[in-house]
């Protein structure tokens, strides 16, 4: 499957800005199972610096600046790239190890720290009795990993509501599990606070999947979205990708941009901006198979 991605955000402030720093993560990342054939970024008006560099995770990302009065900034990102279907497609779940014996082999030497850290809490992803009460259901003794997870995807998927503006990035993870609402980070933050509290290694991942519309109906230009799920580490096979907002075991349809420990450390494009008033942003994506 090949995918072209164009990816516009645009700023408007009330009053001029006379400077910014911004970091974009929105260059689809180097992976087994993904290849980027291009991709270039359009930054209007054109910045004083630009670089690109990689972050902690191995992530890569583009840091700006402006240094020049300015009311409007336009950042368009085009990319395109090459996915193919993953070994996990081809993996009987109930052939898994045992989510018990993963959970124990997080707790030794004999996984790398850049595994371990993913076992751990985040910023947005705190761990509470009540998200493992909730997880225990699907994650009882005895049970194969990847059975276990395709199970909770699919209690996710049906228990939880996917609504646009109910939450924003500041909402605490325990109002979403209360509420049963949310959008597609929400989802991942929820499947990543489930697998780490049961002890397992799960990470956040950033991107892009197209989004198809309505039987009969065209697609609308700018209708698609910045998308969000997660991946379980299991020895033997590695990260596998969970997409609960869409019941899916990812396949060769998820465009991936980067991973991190939740949204906080992948956010498709941040800063700072020095100004008098307020601002708007508009964000435009759309992904059309090739």
């Amino acid at each position: 499957m090949r995918f072209k991605v164009e990816h516009i955000t645009k700023y408007t402030y009330d009053f001029p800005a006379s400077l910014c720093h911004n970091l974009v993560y929105q260059i689809p990342s180097a992976h087994p199972y993904q290849q980027l054939e291009s991709f270039d970024c359009v930054i209007e008006p054109e910045p004083t610096s630009l670089t690109r560099r990689k972050d902690f995770f191995e992530n890569e990302f583009i840091y700006f600046s402006l240094q020049k009065t300015h009311q409007k900034l336009i950042v368009t990102s085009q990319s395109q790239v090459e996915l193919r279907r993953p070994n996990w497609m081809d993996i009987d779940p109930k052939q898994t190890p045992s989510w018990e014996s993963v959970a124990g082999l997080m707790q030794t030497t004999e996984v790398m720290n850049d595994i371990r850290q993913f076992y751990l809490e985040s910023p947005f992803v705190p761990l509470f009795k009540e998200i493992r009460d909730y997880t225990e259901i699907s994650f009882y003794p005895g049970r194969p990993i990847m059975d276990a997870m395709i199970d909770l995807n699919q209690r996710i998927n049906r228990d939880f509501t996917f609504t646009p503006g109910f939450t924003e990035i500041s909402t605490p993870l325990r109002e979403v599990f209360k509420e049963k609402k949310g959008v597609c980070q929400d989802f991942a933050h929820f499947g990543l606070a489930c697998a780490r509290s049961m002890g397992l290694a799960a990470r956040y991942i950033s991107g892009y999947i197209e989004t198809l519309p309505p039987p009969g109906k065209p697609k609308l230009v700018g209708a698609d979205a910045s998308h969000a799920w997660i991946a379980i580490f299991i020895p033997e096979i590695g990260w596998v990708e969970f997409d609960s907002t869409n019941n899916l075991l990812v396949s060769d349809q998820h465009i991936r941009v980067a991973t991190g420990r939740d949204f906080g450390d992948v956010i498709p494009m941040k800063g700072v901006v020095y100004s008098g008033g307020g601002q708007t942003m508009d964000v435009s994506v759309d992904v059309s198979k090739l």
